[in-house]
């Protein structure tokens, strides 16, 4: 069993239907259905701004955006909500050593703690965790 962390980038390609991509496609089909899969619970928050987004740029209506959330339900991502004082300091770390938003230092920090693969398309986050040392989705 391996351990994943997605992020927002990596669920919106999966869920939205033209944002959709075989390369995505190709990175998803390697996480098996045994595996584990985690977010921050940043990520609802994400999910919501970006379906949110796609009704107000008239890209979906609201109908047809409330059916991407059993795509999304499909995924069955284990909810990590770490927080506090010294979880606030690791994020300040990541965000002063790589550039990283703090929202992106969260990803990170998940997937060096899990010892997880991080399912990303965002390039400076990509680049941030194979600097630091955590595995990223091919």
């Amino acid at each position: 069993m391996k351990v994943f962390v997605f992020d927002a980038s990596f669920v919106g390609a999966l869920i939205i239907p033209d944002e959709k991509n075989p390369v995505v496609d190709r990175m998803y089909a390697k996480i098996g259905n045994d595996d584990e899969r985690y977010s921050p619970h940043l990520l609802w928050y994400e999910i919501a701004n970006i379906f949110n987004n796609l009704i107000k740029r008239r890209r979906y209506t609201y109908a047809e955006v409330m059916d991407f959330f059993p795509c999304l339900a499909a995924f069955n991502l284990i909810d990590d909500s770490k927080t506090g004082i010294e979880y606030s300091k690791k994020l300040l770390h990541l965000c002063n050593d790589y550039q990283l938003s703090s929202y992106d230092a969260s990803y990170l920090e998940l997937a060096e703690r899990k010892s997880a693969v991080l399912c990303t398309l965002d390039e400076s986050l990509r680049a941030a965790a194979v600097k630091y040392g955590v595995a990223v989705i091919k």
